[in-house]
This record gives structure tokens, C-alpha cells and sequence, in this order.
């Protein structure tokens, strides 16, 4: 039993470690192996397959008492589950703008995500550190130390990440919320005057952040 229960151990820190590989690279090896340890004893498995394993971590983390000193991991290990959620999520074809020519408004669709989209909003610049380690920067990263939206889509078999504006989050969690484009550009656009409804849509179906077979015309 004992050689089991290591074994088991073993594969739940593996499964943590290829799920949060930056999160690993921030804390090092060492320390990353035993929180990945203290993790799986404490949070095991549900199913036998571990390619998912870890949808906890990011919340496990935040409570951990040595966290204080590395308050932004939780936050950066929250888009590592995103990127893992996304990776594996149902295929679709994406919502191409070629599919909404003709139409004199495209406030009057109604829309629902790509079954790959993740987004969030941050309270930490995990974002920017995020992409800062697997861009492989080296040393201190110059970057705004505030919160920063999260968008992760996988348009073509690929997960693309990026950074989501305020008014891009309002959309999309509008849109989430079952509201209409429209319904959901006006609240963006009330929140965050500044913002090009217009082109953020634009953007936001680029990066196929939509469902090809979702849009359809109020009734």
C-alpha cells in the first residue's frame, strides 16, 4: 500500500507540475515539488484520468500561509487552468466576421462563446508574468504592477492568449450572462466611455472568442 499510495503521489505531482509549469518555474523545483505533494494529500485525484488534475490548486494556493510573500502565483496559476481548461475544451468553429457581411447591425444578434473560451479579470499583473516566463524572459519584467484582464481562445486547434481590456471583460461576461450583443455593448460602452465598442467586437471575434453556429437575429 505504501508503494502505491507513493506511486499515486508521484503521478498527482507529475500531472501538477505539466498543468503548472510556470507556477513551477516561479516557486523552483524543490519548492514546487513538496507544495504539488502537500496539494495531492490533501486535495487526491477524483477521477483516474490526470490530465485535468489540479482544478483546486489555484484556490489551495491562496490560502496557504506562506503565499503572502508570493501573492500573484494564485493568480497566475488561475491562467494556467484556463489555458488547460481551454486546451482541452469541445471543438467548434469559431464565429468568423465574413459570417455577419451584410448585416447593418450587429448589435442585434444574439451570441454565445466558444466551448474553448476562458476569461477573467485579475487582481495581480499575473498576465504580464505569465507571458513574461513563457516568452522565457530573464531577470525583472518592467510592467504595470495592477490588475489585468485574461482572454484564452482556441480558434484553430491552438490556444491563443491575451490580454482583455475592462469593456472586453464586461462583453464577455455579458454575453456569458445570456445578454445580446447589443444588450452587452451598451453596458461596456456606459462603463468605459473611452472604449471602441466597435472595434473591441471586431477583436473579440478575431480572436475566436465566439461560436460560428451561436449568432442568430433577435426576434
Amino acid at each position: 500500500m505504501r508503494v502505491y499510495r507513493n506511486t499515486v503521489l508521484s503521478g498527482c505531482v507529475d500531472a501538477l507540475r505539466a498543468n503548472y509549469p510556470v507556477v513551477a518555474r516561479l516557486l523552483g523545483d524543490e519548492m514546487f515539488e513538496a507544495v504539488a505533494a502537500d496539494y495531492a494529500a490533501n486535495c487526491p485525484p477524483r477521477q483516474a484520468v490526470l490530465a485535468m488534475y489540479g482544478a483546486r490548486f489555484p484556490d489551495w494556493l491562496e490560502k496557504q500561509p506562506w503565499i503572502w510573500d508570493l501573492a500573484y502565483v494564485p493568480d497566475v496559476a488561475r491562467i494556467e487552468r484556463h489555458y488547460v481548461e481551454s486546451l482541452f475544451a469541445a471543438d467548434a468553429e469559431p464565429l468568423e466576421m465574413s459570417a455577419l457581411d451584410g448585416r447593418g447591425d450587429w448589435l442585434g444578434i444574439r451570441l454565445a462563446l466558444h466551448p474553448a473560451t476562458r476569461f477573467d479579470w485579475l487582481s495581480m499583473p499575473a498576465m504580464s508574468i505569465w507571458l513574461g516566463q513563457r516568452e522565457g524572459h530573464e531577470g525583472d519584467l518592467d510592467f504595470d504592477w495592477e490588475a489585468e484582464g485574461v482572454l484564452l481562445t482556441r480558434p484553430h486547434l491552438e490556444v491563443l492568449p491575451s490580454r482583455l481590456s475592462r469593456a472586453g471583460h464586461r462583453f464577455l461576461f455579458g454575453i456569458r450572462l445570456g445578454e445580446s450583443a447589443g444588450d452587452a455593448a451598451i453596458a461596456a460602452g456606459s462603463l468605459y466611455p473611452e472604449t471602441d465598442i466597435g472595434s473591441l467586437f471586431t477583436s473579440l471575434v478575431n480572436a475566436g472568442a465566439f461560436a460560428a453556429s451561436s449568432h442568430r437575429s433577435l426576434p
